[in-house]
Protein backbone atom coordinates (compact mmCIF):
# COMPACT_ATOMS: atom_id res chain seq x y z
CA UNK A 1 0.00 0.00 0.00
CA UNK A 2 2.80 2.75 0.84
CA UNK A 3 4.48 2.00 -2.53
CA UNK A 4 1.40 2.04 -4.22
CA UNK A 5 0.99 5.97 -2.58
CA UNK A 6 4.61 6.79 -2.82
CA UNK A 7 4.27 6.21 -6.42
CA UNK A 8 1.38 8.35 -6.97
CA UNK A 9 3.08 11.20 -4.46
CA UNK A 10 6.25 10.80 -6.88
CA UNK A 11 4.67 11.87 -9.95
CA UNK A 12 2.72 14.71 -8.01
CA UNK A 13 5.64 16.10 -7.20
CA UNK A 14 7.13 15.50 -10.54
CA UNK A 15 4.38 17.48 -12.55
CA UNK A 16 3.90 20.26 -10.33
CA UNK A 17 7.08 20.87 -9.12
CA UNK A 18 7.08 21.92 -5.33
CA UNK A 19 7.74 19.43 -2.25
CA UNK A 20 4.71 16.99 -1.88
CA UNK A 21 3.73 14.75 0.76
CA UNK A 22 0.90 12.69 2.15
CA UNK A 23 -0.80 12.73 5.73
CA UNK A 24 -3.11 11.17 7.67
CA UNK A 25 -6.15 12.85 8.77
CA UNK A 26 -4.27 14.58 11.83
CA UNK A 27 -1.41 15.63 9.43
CA UNK A 28 1.08 12.63 10.52
CA UNK A 29 3.18 11.89 7.20
CA UNK A 30 2.50 8.78 5.51
CA UNK A 31 4.72 9.12 2.10
CA UNK A 32 7.20 11.77 0.96
CA UNK A 33 7.90 13.17 -2.58
CA UNK A 34 11.58 13.48 -3.41
CA UNK A 35 12.65 17.22 -2.58
CA UNK A 36 15.80 19.55 -1.72
CA UNK A 37 16.62 20.12 1.73
CA UNK A 38 16.63 23.85 1.00
CA UNK A 39 13.23 23.39 0.05
CA UNK A 40 11.03 22.40 2.73
CA UNK A 41 10.82 24.57 5.80
CA UNK A 42 11.14 23.21 9.70
CA UNK A 43 7.45 21.93 9.70
CA UNK A 44 8.13 19.88 6.82
CA UNK A 45 11.78 18.85 8.58
CA UNK A 46 10.52 17.94 11.54
CA UNK A 47 7.56 15.88 9.87
CA UNK A 48 10.34 13.73 7.91
CA UNK A 49 12.13 12.95 11.04
CA UNK A 50 9.42 12.18 13.53
CA UNK A 51 6.75 11.53 10.93
CA UNK A 52 4.35 13.47 13.56
CA UNK A 53 2.85 16.87 13.50
CA UNK A 54 3.03 19.19 16.37
CA UNK A 55 -0.61 20.08 17.76
CA UNK A 56 -0.40 23.81 16.85
CA UNK A 57 0.23 22.70 12.92
CA UNK A 58 -3.07 20.69 13.33
CA UNK A 59 -4.65 23.80 15.12
CA UNK A 60 -3.56 26.55 12.36
CA UNK A 61 -4.79 24.07 9.74
CA UNK A 62 -8.33 23.98 11.17
CA UNK A 63 -9.04 27.40 11.14
CA UNK A 64 -8.79 27.10 7.38
CA UNK A 65 -11.70 24.13 7.00
CA UNK A 66 -9.67 21.26 6.18
CA UNK A 67 -11.96 18.95 8.22
CA UNK A 68 -14.77 19.67 6.00
CA UNK A 69 -12.78 20.74 2.52
CA UNK A 70 -13.76 18.95 -0.18
CA UNK A 71 -11.50 20.70 -2.50
CA UNK A 72 -7.76 22.44 -2.09
CA UNK A 73 -7.61 24.67 0.74
CA UNK A 74 -4.51 27.16 0.96
CA UNK A 75 -2.82 27.39 4.37
CA UNK A 76 -0.93 30.64 4.68
CA UNK A 77 2.55 30.76 6.08
CA UNK A 78 3.41 31.31 9.91
CA UNK A 79 7.16 32.86 9.94
CA UNK A 80 7.39 33.01 13.66
CA UNK A 81 7.18 29.42 14.27
CA UNK A 82 8.76 28.10 10.46
CA UNK A 83 5.54 27.20 8.82
CA UNK A 84 5.62 28.14 5.38
CA UNK A 85 3.00 28.29 2.63
CA UNK A 86 1.10 25.47 1.86
CA UNK A 87 -2.01 24.15 -0.96
CA UNK A 88 -3.56 21.26 1.36
CA UNK A 89 -5.69 18.77 -1.13
CA UNK A 90 -8.50 16.23 0.42
CA UNK A 91 -8.30 12.56 -0.12
CA UNK A 92 -11.38 11.13 -0.20
CA UNK A 93 -13.38 8.43 -1.13
CA UNK A 94 -16.87 7.49 -0.09
CA UNK A 95 -17.64 10.79 1.05
CA UNK A 96 -14.63 9.93 3.77
CA UNK A 97 -11.74 12.48 3.80
CA UNK A 98 -8.88 9.78 4.73
CA UNK A 99 -5.88 11.66 4.61
CA UNK A 100 -4.08 15.21 2.96
CA UNK A 101 -1.84 15.53 0.09
CA UNK A 102 0.02 18.61 1.00
CA UNK A 103 1.95 20.64 -1.38
CA UNK A 104 4.36 23.46 -0.23
CA UNK A 105 3.69 26.82 -1.97
CA UNK A 106 6.13 29.17 -0.79
CA UNK A 107 6.13 31.20 -4.04
CA UNK A 108 1.98 30.78 -4.58
CA UNK A 109 2.50 29.37 -8.16
CA UNK A 110 0.04 26.21 -7.65
CA UNK A 111 -2.70 27.94 -10.01
CA UNK A 112 -5.94 26.19 -10.51
CA UNK A 113 -4.86 24.13 -13.63
CA UNK A 114 -1.81 23.19 -12.10
CA UNK A 115 -3.83 22.09 -8.95
CA UNK A 116 -6.84 19.71 -11.63
CA UNK A 117 -3.15 17.17 -11.49
CA UNK A 118 -3.48 16.83 -7.86
CA UNK A 119 -7.09 16.99 -7.50
CA UNK A 120 -7.37 14.02 -9.54
CA UNK A 121 -4.95 11.82 -8.48
CA UNK A 122 -6.70 12.78 -4.87
CA UNK A 123 -9.31 10.49 -5.49
CA UNK A 124 -7.20 7.22 -6.07
CA UNK A 125 -5.11 8.45 -3.41
CA UNK A 126 -8.27 8.60 -1.38
CA UNK A 127 -9.52 4.92 -2.26
CA UNK A 128 -6.07 3.84 -1.46
CA UNK A 129 -6.53 4.99 1.66
CA UNK A 130 -10.24 3.84 2.31
CA UNK A 131 -10.01 0.05 1.63
CA UNK A 132 -7.03 -0.08 3.86
CA UNK A 133 -8.54 1.91 6.91
CA UNK A 134 -11.48 -0.77 6.23
CA UNK A 135 -8.66 -3.58 6.43
CA UNK A 136 -7.24 -2.43 9.06
CA UNK A 137 -10.69 -2.19 11.18
CA UNK A 138 -11.49 -5.65 9.98
CA UNK A 139 -8.31 -7.07 11.23
CA UNK A 140 -8.86 -4.84 14.76
CA UNK A 141 -12.00 -6.46 14.83
CA UNK A 142 -10.87 -10.37 14.77
CA UNK A 143 -8.02 -9.28 17.18
CA UNK A 144 -10.50 -7.31 19.66
CA UNK A 145 -12.79 -10.53 19.37
CA UNK A 146 -10.11 -13.18 19.19
CA UNK A 147 -8.69 -12.22 22.99
CA UNK A 148 -11.56 -10.33 24.49
CA UNK A 149 -14.31 -12.20 22.94
CA UNK A 150 -16.96 -14.62 24.96
CA UNK A 151 -15.74 -18.45 24.58
CA UNK A 152 -17.93 -18.47 21.01
CA UNK A 153 -16.79 -15.32 19.51
CA UNK A 154 -13.38 -16.21 20.13
CA UNK A 155 -13.68 -19.20 18.45
CA UNK A 156 -15.21 -17.93 15.06
CA UNK A 157 -12.46 -15.54 14.99
CA UNK A 158 -10.52 -18.21 15.39
CA UNK A 159 -12.00 -19.91 12.29
CA UNK A 160 -11.97 -17.01 10.53
CA UNK A 161 -8.39 -15.82 10.80
CA UNK A 162 -7.33 -19.78 9.76
CA UNK A 163 -9.45 -19.58 7.15
CA UNK A 164 -7.60 -16.43 6.06
CA UNK A 165 -4.17 -18.27 6.41
CA UNK A 166 -3.34 -15.23 8.40
CA UNK A 167 -0.96 -17.69 10.69
CA UNK A 168 0.92 -20.30 9.68
CA UNK A 169 -0.23 -24.12 11.36
CA UNK A 170 0.99 -24.99 14.06
CA UNK A 171 3.01 -22.08 15.20
CA UNK A 172 2.36 -20.64 18.83
CA UNK A 173 1.17 -17.26 19.01
CA UNK A 174 1.91 -14.56 21.42
CA UNK A 175 0.42 -11.28 22.69
CA UNK A 176 2.09 -8.22 23.73
CA UNK A 177 0.21 -5.47 25.22
CA UNK A 178 1.44 -1.52 24.93
CA UNK A 179 0.17 0.87 27.76
CA UNK A 180 1.17 4.49 28.04
CA UNK A 181 2.56 5.44 31.74
CA UNK A 182 0.21 8.10 31.97
CA UNK A 183 -2.85 6.12 30.88
CA UNK A 184 -4.62 5.46 27.53
CA UNK A 185 -5.78 8.92 27.97
CA UNK A 186 -2.63 11.14 27.80
CA UNK A 187 -2.48 10.22 23.63
CA UNK A 188 -4.90 7.58 22.54
CA UNK A 189 -5.26 9.82 18.77
CA UNK A 190 -0.69 9.48 18.64
CA UNK A 191 -1.27 5.51 19.52
CA UNK A 192 -3.69 4.45 17.52
CA UNK A 193 -1.58 6.62 14.59
CA UNK A 194 1.97 5.23 15.92
CA UNK A 195 0.66 1.34 16.33
CA UNK A 196 -0.26 1.33 12.57
CA UNK A 197 3.02 2.91 11.37
CA UNK A 198 5.23 0.74 9.31
CA UNK A 199 7.75 -0.17 12.39
CA UNK A 200 9.73 -2.97 10.31
CA UNK A 201 9.54 -4.62 13.55
CA UNK A 202 6.79 -6.38 13.61
CA UNK A 203 6.32 -9.78 12.32
CA UNK A 204 4.50 -10.71 8.71
CA UNK A 205 0.91 -10.95 9.56
CA UNK A 206 0.65 -9.53 12.74
CA UNK A 207 -2.42 -8.32 14.01
CA UNK A 208 -3.13 -5.12 16.11
CA UNK A 209 -5.98 -3.38 17.79
CA UNK A 210 -6.66 -0.30 20.50
CA UNK A 211 -7.43 -1.65 24.03
CA UNK A 212 -8.94 0.41 26.63
CA UNK A 213 -5.55 0.63 28.38
CA UNK A 214 -3.54 0.78 25.36
CA UNK A 215 -3.04 -1.42 22.39
CA UNK A 216 -2.67 -4.60 21.60
CA UNK A 217 -0.29 -7.18 18.92
CA UNK A 218 -0.70 -10.34 18.41
CA UNK A 219 1.63 -12.19 16.00
CA UNK A 220 3.10 -15.54 15.67
CA UNK A 221 6.37 -17.14 16.84
CA UNK A 222 8.31 -19.64 14.78
CA UNK A 223 9.22 -22.88 16.00
CA UNK A 224 12.97 -22.00 15.32
CA UNK A 225 12.88 -18.33 17.06
CA UNK A 226 14.91 -17.51 19.80
CA UNK A 227 13.44 -17.60 23.50
CA UNK A 228 13.77 -13.80 23.74
CA UNK A 229 11.79 -13.53 20.65
CA UNK A 230 9.03 -11.29 21.92
CA UNK A 231 11.53 -9.12 23.64
CA UNK A 232 12.88 -8.66 20.67
CA UNK A 233 9.45 -7.35 18.97
CA UNK A 234 9.15 -4.81 22.37
CA UNK A 235 12.50 -3.66 22.47
CA UNK A 236 12.34 -2.71 18.90
CA UNK A 237 8.85 -1.08 18.94
CA UNK A 238 10.22 1.26 21.53
CA UNK A 239 13.34 2.45 19.90
CA UNK A 240 13.53 5.40 18.14
CA UNK A 241 11.90 8.19 18.36
CA UNK A 242 8.66 9.13 18.58
CA UNK A 243 6.16 11.90 19.98
CA UNK A 244 4.15 9.46 22.51
CA UNK A 245 4.16 9.15 26.05
CA UNK A 246 6.29 7.08 27.80
CA UNK A 247 5.21 3.16 26.94
CA UNK A 248 5.79 -0.34 28.83
CA UNK A 249 4.70 -3.20 27.27
CA UNK A 250 3.76 -6.56 28.96
CA UNK A 251 4.17 -9.90 27.20
CA UNK A 252 2.27 -12.73 27.46
CA UNK A 253 3.62 -16.44 27.35
CA UNK A 254 2.77 -17.66 23.74
CA UNK A 255 0.16 -20.38 23.47
CA UNK A 256 0.19 -22.92 21.24
CA UNK A 257 -3.26 -23.01 19.36
CA UNK A 258 -5.14 -19.53 18.50
CA UNK A 259 -8.12 -20.26 20.24
CA UNK A 260 -6.16 -20.15 23.33
CA UNK A 261 -4.80 -16.32 22.38
CA UNK A 262 -6.63 -14.66 25.02
CA UNK A 263 -4.62 -16.27 27.86
CA UNK A 264 -1.38 -14.47 26.33
CA UNK A 265 -3.73 -11.25 26.12
CA UNK A 266 -4.71 -11.83 29.78
CA UNK A 267 -1.15 -12.16 30.65
CA UNK A 268 0.19 -9.65 29.00
CA UNK A 269 -1.64 -7.42 30.77
CA UNK A 270 -1.85 -8.18 33.84
CA UNK A 271 2.34 -7.61 33.17
CA UNK A 272 2.08 -4.59 31.91
CA UNK A 273 0.31 -3.66 34.59
CA UNK A 274 2.93 -4.75 36.76
CA UNK A 275 5.57 -2.75 35.47
CA UNK A 276 3.32 0.00 36.37
CA UNK A 277 3.38 -1.11 39.77
CA UNK A 278 7.03 -2.34 40.43
CA UNK A 279 9.36 -0.52 37.37
CA UNK A 280 11.60 -2.94 38.04
CA UNK A 281 10.18 -5.10 36.15
CA UNK A 282 9.93 -2.88 33.08
CA UNK A 283 9.56 -1.04 31.05
CA UNK A 284 9.71 -4.46 29.18
CA UNK A 285 7.92 -7.35 31.42
CA UNK A 286 7.66 -11.07 30.69
CA UNK A 287 4.99 -12.56 32.50
CA UNK A 288 7.15 -15.98 32.43
CA UNK A 289 9.64 -13.71 34.57
CA UNK A 290 7.62 -12.10 37.12
CA UNK A 291 7.59 -15.02 39.81
CA UNK A 292 6.02 -14.56 42.92
CA UNK A 293 4.72 -11.06 41.88
CA UNK A 294 2.34 -13.00 39.15
CA UNK A 295 0.42 -13.99 42.70
CA UNK A 296 0.40 -10.70 43.55
CA UNK A 297 -0.99 -8.80 40.19
CA UNK A 298 -3.43 -11.08 39.91
CA UNK A 299 -5.44 -10.98 43.66
CA UNK A 300 -8.95 -9.29 43.39
CA UNK A 301 -8.31 -5.61 44.91
CA UNK A 302 -10.51 -6.80 47.90
CA UNK A 303 -8.19 -9.12 49.14
CA UNK A 304 -4.94 -7.18 48.79
CA UNK A 305 -4.81 -5.66 52.28
CA UNK A 306 -6.03 -8.70 53.61
CA UNK A 307 -3.15 -10.66 52.65
CA UNK A 308 -0.83 -7.76 53.64
CA UNK A 309 1.21 -8.32 56.86
CA UNK A 310 -0.13 -6.51 59.42
CA UNK A 311 3.28 -5.30 61.05
CA UNK A 312 4.16 -4.13 57.16
CA UNK A 313 0.76 -1.67 58.39
CA UNK A 314 3.41 -0.40 61.37
CA UNK A 315 5.89 0.97 58.77
CA UNK A 316 3.03 2.40 56.64
CA UNK A 317 2.51 4.30 60.17
CA UNK A 318 5.65 5.42 60.80
CA UNK A 319 6.59 6.46 57.23
CA UNK A 320 6.35 10.16 57.23
CA UNK A 321 8.23 10.20 60.65
CA UNK A 322 11.16 8.40 59.17
CA UNK A 323 11.48 9.29 55.57
CA UNK A 324 12.81 6.72 52.98
CA UNK A 325 12.57 3.57 55.04
CA UNK A 326 10.50 1.69 53.03
CA UNK A 327 12.63 2.64 49.90
CA UNK A 328 15.48 1.49 51.80
CA UNK A 329 14.03 -2.15 52.52
CA UNK A 330 12.41 -2.76 48.98
CA UNK A 331 16.14 -2.08 47.64
CA UNK A 332 17.65 -3.73 50.06
CA UNK A 333 15.15 -6.87 49.61
CA UNK A 334 15.80 -6.34 45.48
CA UNK A 335 18.99 -6.53 45.48
CA UNK A 336 19.41 -9.59 47.76
CA UNK A 337 20.02 -8.17 50.81
CA UNK A 338 23.34 -6.56 49.89
CA UNK A 339 24.16 -3.90 51.49
CA UNK A 340 26.67 -2.08 49.37
CA UNK A 341 24.37 -2.71 46.63
CA UNK A 342 21.09 -1.25 48.16
CA UNK A 343 23.65 1.83 49.13
CA UNK A 344 24.79 2.28 45.92
CA UNK A 345 21.41 2.27 44.27
CA UNK A 346 20.03 4.71 46.70
CA UNK A 347 22.95 7.33 46.65
CA UNK A 348 23.79 6.69 50.35
CA UNK A 349 26.32 5.50 52.36
CA UNK A 350 26.36 2.13 53.84
CA UNK A 351 26.31 3.63 57.27
CA UNK A 352 22.60 5.13 56.74
CA UNK A 353 21.71 1.84 54.83
CA UNK A 354 22.35 -0.15 58.35
CA UNK A 355 20.52 2.56 60.04
CA UNK A 356 17.19 2.57 58.10
CA UNK A 357 17.18 -0.75 58.31
CA UNK A 358 17.49 -1.04 62.15
CA UNK A 359 14.84 1.70 62.44
CA UNK A 360 12.25 -0.40 59.98
CA UNK A 361 13.11 -3.56 62.29
CA UNK A 362 12.52 -1.69 65.50
CA UNK A 363 9.53 0.02 64.12
CA UNK A 364 7.67 -3.37 62.66
CA UNK A 365 9.06 -6.09 65.41
CA UNK A 366 10.67 -8.10 62.28
CA UNK A 367 14.10 -9.97 61.77
CA UNK A 368 15.89 -9.16 59.11
CA UNK A 369 18.16 -11.92 60.10
CA UNK A 370 14.94 -14.63 59.88
CA UNK A 371 13.83 -15.81 56.28
CA UNK A 372 9.82 -16.06 56.82
CA UNK A 373 10.17 -12.29 58.13
CA UNK A 374 12.03 -11.35 55.49
CA UNK A 375 9.65 -13.03 52.63
CA UNK A 376 6.44 -11.33 54.52
CA UNK A 377 8.11 -7.96 54.52
CA UNK A 378 9.16 -8.36 51.18
CA UNK A 379 5.81 -9.37 49.70
CA UNK A 380 3.87 -6.65 51.92
CA UNK A 381 5.87 -3.92 50.71
CA UNK A 382 4.76 -4.92 47.36
CA UNK A 383 1.33 -5.31 47.84
CA UNK A 384 1.78 -2.09 49.33
CA UNK A 385 2.95 -0.65 46.06
CA UNK A 386 0.14 -2.18 44.41
CA UNK A 387 -2.53 -0.76 46.50
CA UNK A 388 -1.09 2.87 46.36
CA UNK A 389 -1.64 2.21 42.55
CA UNK A 390 -4.68 1.79 42.15
CA UNK A 391 -5.19 4.82 44.73
CA UNK A 392 -4.15 6.92 41.83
Amino acid sequence: MLQELQDVINDISAEVGVPTSLTDTRLNSLVFGPHDDTEIDSVRRQALLLRSTPEWVREWFGRYGIDTATGPVRIPADPERGLASRVVVPARWASTTCGYICLLDVRHELDETRLSTVVDAAQEVGRVLYLDQQARHSDADLLADLVRGSAAVRGKAAARLSEQGRFPVGWPVTVLFLRPLGGAASGTDALEHWLWRDHGALPRGALRCLDAQGAVILAAVPPTAEPAYAQRIADHLLAGEHDLPELIVGIGDAQPDLHDAHLSYEHAQLAARAATVWPETGPVCSWDRLGALRVLIGTPEHLLRDLMDPRVALLMEGQPSHAGLIDTLETYLDSGCDNQATAARLHVHRGTVYYRLEKAAALCGMDLSDGLDRLALHLGIKLLRLIESKAD
